[in-house]
This record gives C-alpha cells, structure tokens and sequence, in this order.
C-alpha cells in the first residue's frame, strides 16, 4: 500500500542515470557512505567528490513473458480467451499498489509461459495474429552482482553490489551526479549536473552496469517534475494543472514500467522528466504542497494520465497511439474553447489532413500569435512545421530503421489515423517491397535521426524526371503524441485564467479529484517552501528548461572544456571543479530561445 502517513508521501526510486561504465558525483552537506552490511560506513562531507567503475559484474538473469492484455480484477484476467498453443502454462501477473483507501494502481497482467531471451520472445510474438497489442514483460530471476571500485580524496575502495548515500541533514544535503544523459534520443539530448535530495545509490545494474537510483518522498520528487516537464515561471494554475498529472503518472506506472528494476520509475521522458532538486523553486514546491496527494480517479482506478508537449489543435484518443483498449478518461477532443474554427476540423480524417495542417486552427496550443507569454514563444515552429530530407537521407533513415537495404523510397501511404490527424499505420513503399510500421511512436522513430515531432503530417515529394524520390518533404502539426493534457494548451489556458481543475476536466474528462494526502502544518510548509537551493558551478541550461540546449553555445562551451579545448571569453562558463559558478539571477547571455521578465523573476538561457 502507498499511503501519506507522512505528509510528503511514500518513498519512492527513481533512476536517474542508467547503464554506465562510469559514474562521477560530489557531496553538498555530510554524508554517510553505506555499503554491504559487513563494511564498515565511511563519513564524507560537502565537497567531496566520487568516482565510481565497475571492478567486476554479474549481470542479472532474466526472462521474458508475452502480456496479452490487462485488466483489474484476476478473475477478467483469466476468464480471457487467449492464444495457449506453446504458450503455457498462462500466468496472471498482479502489479501496482493500492493508494490509501482512496483508489487503486492495482492491475492483473496475463502473461505466456517464460522465454529465455528477448528474441525468443519477439520472434513468439510475431507469430501470433494482432502482435501489436501484445507486450512483453521482463522478469529478474536473481540479482546482479559484482563489485564497484570507488575512489575518493579519502583513498580507494572497492565495495560488492550497491554504494548508498545518506544525508546526515536531509533538508540541506544534495548529492550531485555529473554527466547526467536529458533527453534520450530527441533533438535536445545533452547532459547535465543534477542535484538530488534524498540518498543516491551506486549500483550494478541488470546489465551488469552502473545505474544511478535516487530515493526520495514523493511530493518531494513532484517538486522538481512541475518544473522540469515545464518551466517554473509559468502560471500557478499550470503548474498545479502538470503537479497532479504527474503524480497520477507516478502512482499509475510504478512497479509496471521498469518492473524488473531496482526503481519504480526513470527520470527521462519514457517515464517522466526528473531533473532533481536543480529545476526546484519556492513556486514548484509551493504548488505541489498546495495540491499534496490528489490524483485524478476514474472508476476506482488512479488514471494514466498521459500527456506531450503539443496536441497541434486536436487531442488524440488513447486507444489511436498505444494498442490497447481505449480509456474512458483519455479520448480525443478539440483543444480550444466554444465557438473556435477548430472544431470545424473535428475528427481530422484523410481526406481533410492536408487542409487542416495548413489551416492553422485557433486553440489554446496555438501560438503563433501575438498574444502569447514570452516564455511558450520557443513552441511556435512546434505547432505547424515541415521537415524536408534529401533521398540519401531517406534511405539511411529506412535502411536503419528496418534492419536492411529497402532500396528508394516510392510513396509513403497513411493506412489510417486518429482523430487528431495523427498517422497510426503508415505503409511504407520501396522498391524492395512494402512494410506496414505503427502506431505513431515507431513512425515517429522510423521518419528522422532522432525523433519526429509527431506523426500527424502529410507527404509531398519533389521528384526526378523518371520519377524517382529526390526530396521528401513532410508536412505536420504538434509535437508529441497528443493524448492527454496538451503542456502547451493548458499552459495557454492557465495564462488566459483558467484554474487547475477547468484545465484538469478538459484534458481528463469524466474523472474525479481525490487526495489521500494531507497539507504540511503551515510553519513547516514555509520553511519547505523557501528554502535556497545553491547553484555554485551550474549552467543556465541546467537551471532553465531549454530545448534549444543542444547547439547552445554555452553549453557547448562547456563540452569543449571539458574535453580540454579552452573555454571562450564571454561565452563559456564551464569551470573546474572547486571553481566559483555562476550567478544565474545575473547571467546575461546572448540567447534567441529563452529571454522574459515575468512576475517571477527574469529568465535568460
């Protein structure tokens, strides 16, 4: 059971930094070092740094399950009809938890007999009629294993299994990681020093590497989310709006996710962002105090509540981007309010998906606009966009994507779409055949190096005269998969007076509020609410949400630096260890994406 007997919430595991060879953090406050119980703790104090590599490893073993549905009671799990022929004995595996006494996260999956490998999985699956609604759920038999070398100011050591770090002062002790990886594979991937309250683990993963685990209250985690999905300058009525949506996505996904982890969740957008105490503010732990525990319920149950960054006018249905059944709570809807010309464009189909991205509809997410606060005037080219790539890029795109030489690209087919225009089975023509690839995420991955914006678009070719693909050009609107909370919609909604609760039932109709939790004493909220994080040594980009990090020339500067090229005059801020950091309140950078005075405080990154 996860319940609120504390006031800032269960424990919970986040991983924050997986798969490495290496590991570097440094301490900020005193703290103590834990190992196996039969080594002696070490006490460490602010200052100290850490570097962590694997002496040796054992990586766990596992096996794999196909899941062919889910449901919330054992008994409709089992009454199912499933395919059984050299898949049994069926197995019904229960997963979640139960919140308080006020809902549920509990769910029954049913599951084949065990496969040894992934592959052997995947290639079961294949065979089977309607594959894409099935799943496969890794199982941990045992533990990984081995021993990490540690090496410190104080010497050299090396420890079995986990290295964990407790503060001796849990308001004030902050256990940076450097060279934590943002943005997986999405155009603004880079890395970044992140702070983390709580205690930070050190241990060998599942396969066999290291991975960086932080464990911590959930409010607490909450505090950073708001600010680290979004910016913390945006509208209170937003960023009560995003807090609770991503306590729902905590408690709905814990333990389903990262199953055979050692954490309930990950800190990158497969989960959701978790950039640790370094995106806080007093506004990001104020509206989360304000909102302690309440979640969205329907029918019982803790809602999924999905949400991207842009719908592009229309939200899409659950059921048209993940297969599996639809969810009362997430079907598709116009984003804009009564009376807008979107809803003329409501359910985009075929035949009017080229019209409707070229009409630009009026909707909360649409700003292109004057009337948009400074801070959401990065998300314009987001909101309609095009893409155009060259015929050698097409076929290493598709050569990647599938695995082997498809020959040039002929025509690309939408087979279907949802409601919102986005693409869920595309056919793919070449001159080596056809391939069918869906639902959006896998046509999203198939169609750019690293991801497109969404795969609500139309194609459009610019050819030779024997009629040969020279250039692909496509044509689209949002970014993400648009189901759920629309993060640019209901910020624009919040901005025009919305409250959290309008924002909240448009985006998740026919659900309920509910809260196990209950307020911190006042006296004790304040001093939780004000308290100063330092920044010493930080970046802009690791304060400030940027997508535009990635070709950012501080950031880049710090690359350099730390690959030893000489930092530039003026530009670059990155500094040794032990070095001064920045003041953030006074950092003046020549920067087009983010520059805007609000209320809370001017921004520049």
């Amino acid at each position: 059971m996860l319940n609120y007997s504390n006031s800032l919430g269960p424990a919970v595991r986040i991983g924050v930094l997986q798969h490495q060879q290496e590991m570097r953090l440094s301490l900020r406050g005193a703290y103590r070092v834990i190992s196996s119980v039969d080594e002696p703790e070490i006490e460490a104090g602010a200052g100290i740094s850490f570097q962590f590599s694997i002496a040796s490893a054992q990586p766990a073993r596992l096996q794999y399950r196909l899941v062919f549905l889910k449901e919330t009671t054992p008994e409709l799990a089992e009454a199912a009809e499933l395919p059984s022929d050299d898949l049994g004995p069926l197995v019904t595996v229960r997963l979640g938890y139960t919140l308080g006494t006020v809902a549920s996260t509990v769910e029954y999956w049913r599951c084949s007999r065990p496969f040894a490998t992934q592959k052997e999985a995947e290639e079961a699956r294949a065979a089977l009629p309607q594959n894409e609604r099935i799943s496969i759920l890794e199982e941990r038999l045992d533990e990984p294993s081995g021993e990490i070398k540690m090496v410190w100011a104080g010497g050299e050591k090396v420890l079995r299994d986990c290295v964990r770090f407790e503060p001796v002062n849990a308001q004030t002790g902050r256990v940076v990681v450097h060279d934590v990886i943002v943005g997986v594979g999405f155009h603004w991937q880079h890395e970044e020093r992140q702070r983390f309250r709580g205690a930070v683990e050190v241990r060998i993963d599942n396969r066999g590497l290291l991975t960086g685990v932080n464990e911590l209250a959930a409010e607490e985690y909450l505090f950073s989310v708001n600010s680290s999905e979004m910016m913390s300058v945006m509208p209170e009525e937003l960023l009560k709006a995003q807090t609770v949506a991503a306590r729902n996505t905590l408690f709905a996904t814990m333990g389903k996710h990262h199953y055979s982890d050692s954490f309930h969740l990950c800190a990158d957008d497969h989960c959701q962002c978790y950039r640790g105490s370094s995106r806080e503010t007093p506004d990001s732990r104020r509206v989360t105090l304000a909102t302690v525990g309440e979640v969205l319920v329907y029918e019982g149950q803790v809602c999924d509540a999905r949400y991207s960054k842009m719908c592009g006018g229309i939200m899409e249905s659950f059921e048209s981007v993940w297969n599996e059944d639809p969810r009362g709570y997430l079907p598709a809807g116009v984003d804009a309010p009564k009376g807008s010309d979107a809803h003329a464009w409501f359910p985009v189909t075929e035949e009017s998906a080229r019209t409707y991205i070229d009409a630009r509809p009026e909707c909360w997410c649409n700003t292109t606009g004057d009337d948009v606060p400074p801070y959401l005037r990065y998300s314009a080219p987001y909101f309609r966009w095009e893409m155009r790539y060259p015929r050698a890029e097409v076929q290493e795109m598709l050569t990647r994507y599938f695995g082997r030489e498809v020959g040039e690209l002929l025509e690309l087919v939408p087979l279907s779409r949802g409601a919102s225009g986005r693409i869920e089975y595309l056919n793919v023509r070449t001159t080596q055949g056809e391939f069918t690839v869906g639902k959006e995420y896998q046509i999203r991955k198939m169609l750019a190096k690293k991801f497109l914006y969404s795969s609500c678009f139309v194609a459009d070719y610019e050819r030779a005269k024997d009629g040969s693909v020279e250039l692909l050009i496509l044509k689209g609107g949002g970014w993400g998969h648009g189901a759920g909370l629309c993060q640019v919609g209901a910020t624009m909604m919040a901005y025009k007076g919305r409250g959290y609760k309008e924002i909240l039932d448009h985006y998740y109709p026919f659900t309920q509020v509910v809260s196990p939790g209950t307020p911190l004493p006042p006296a004790r909220a304040d001093v939780v609410i004000n308290h100063v994080e330092s920044r010493v040594g930080e970046q802009c980009y690791e304060y400030y949400n940027c997508y535009a990090v990635a070709d950012c020339p501080v950031y880049l500067d710090r690359v350099r630096f730390e690959a030893g090229a000489e930092a530039e005059d003026g530009i670059g801020f990155a500094q040794p260890a032990g070095a001064p950091g920045v003041d953030l309140e006074k950092l003046e950078i020549p920067c087009e994406f983010i520059t805007f005075t609000g209320a809370k405080g001017k921004a520049k990154g």
